[in-house]
């Protein structure tokens, strides 16, 4: 049975989220704002999940071993051992720093138990993939939505690549190259595990579900009775700016400003999706909301992204958000600076809404 979607959300935003809520985090001196990793490092850090080092430094490039991977993975998931539990390995005892960590992701059964765990080994992008997908508890689909130029169905981590692709844990594009057996720096590393707690956050709240019949997992749709298609106008798009900016008001955090390059890349995006026939943040033509920014030339510290699918007027679809978690969050982000508007209809008629955020 299919349902008629009158109108749909779709949200995403690389900044902080509503459920981690971190202060300021102690600045690394070899991570500066413009890095690509600086808001997912700033936020796992806040929560103590990895640290960095003595010297101020937090080495992004640094290969992350097995053993720092147990403890992240443990502290993000607020995963601990039972006394009963004694792993077999010779090569890590109880006096090793992250011993604790490895005997409980070992006893969840994310690491294989044996006579050796490797410790100091790094940790590859495949057992990454492997790891998080078991410590989160993500359903393993074979859709195969996503696929890699180096990653064939042989390969033992296959399933999991693909299904933390599906879910934008990691973000490599499409046809690429995943390189499995790389090791993960410790700027990758801040970056799944920050996308990891984002998918579990919205899954906690119902944002996301997994959809038996679908098998994949699917970001909620908020239906809204809307009266027929009249004739629209593109102020309309300009005009949910301003009521975006009266809810930011009720809330006392600073309106945001009107960004004409902005608007124009938003304006862009809902044009692709009506010309494309799809609703989704990552488009086909240009990528995640990130690479289209670069993409364009702007300069951007933070981002966010809310879409919309089927609404008629500018004060549903903007309640419509703020109905929405996920999409609220981005609304009332006090750390985003910059706003965006973009509108566009289909050849049926069908209306696309873009609004994108930044942090300048």
């Amino acid at each position: 049975m299919k349902l008629r979607i009158q109108a749909a959300l779709l949200t995403t935003a690389l900044l902080l989220t509503p459920a981690i809520q971190p202060a300021q985090a102690a600045s690394f001196t070899d991570v500066p704002k413009s890095h690509w990793a600086h808001d997912p490092i700033d936020v796992i850090s806040d929560l103590g999940i990895i640290n960095g080092y003595p010297d101020g430094t937090y080495k992004l490039n640094q290969p992350v071993t097995r053993a720092q991977a147990a403890k992240i993975v443990a502290l993000a998931t607020k995963t601990k051992p039972t006394h009963s539990f004694t792993p077999d390995f010779k090569d890590v005892t109880p006096a090793h720093g992250s011993y604790d960590h490895i005997r409980a992701l070992t006893e969840r059964g994310i690491f294989n138990n044996g006579e050796a765990f490797n410790p100091n080994a790094s940790l590859t992008r495949g057992q990454m993939a492997k790891i998080i997908t078991l410590a989160y508890n993500i359903i393993v689909d074979d859709n195969d939505e996503i696929s890699f130029s180096d990653v064939k169905k042989i390969n033992g981590y296959h399933s999991y690549i693909t299904t933390i692709a599906e879910l934008g844990i990691t973000t490599t594009a499409q046809g690429g190259e995943f390189k499995p057996n790389d090791p993960v720096s410790r700027a990758h590393m801040a970056a799944f595990i920050h996308r990891a707690i984002e998918f579990d956050n919205k899954r906690k709240t119902g944002e996301i579900y997994y959809d038996q019949a679908q098998r994949k997992y699917v970001e909620k749709v908020y239906s809204i009775p809307e009266p027929p298609p009249a004739q629209m106008d593109e102020s309309l798009a300009v005009q949910t700016i301003n009521l975006v900016n009266k809810e930011r008001q009720q809330q006392n955090l600073a309106t945001l400003k009107q960004d004409d390059e902005l608007s124009a890349i938003a304006q862009i995006k809902a044009e692709d999706m009506a010309k494309n026939n799809y609703f989704a943040h990552n488009s086909p033509t240009y990528g995640t909301v990130g690479n289209m920014l670069d993409q364009f030339g702007y300069d951007w510290m933070g981002y966010g992204e809310n879409i919309a699918k089927g609404y008629t007027t500018a004060e549903t679809v903007v309640q419509g958000w703020m109905e929405s978690p996920g999409h609220r969050a981005n609304i009332l982000q006090s750390h985003f600076t910059n706003i965006g508007t973009g509108y566009a209809t289909d050849q049926n008629g069908t209306t696309y809404w873009v609004h994108m955020f930044s942090t300048k």
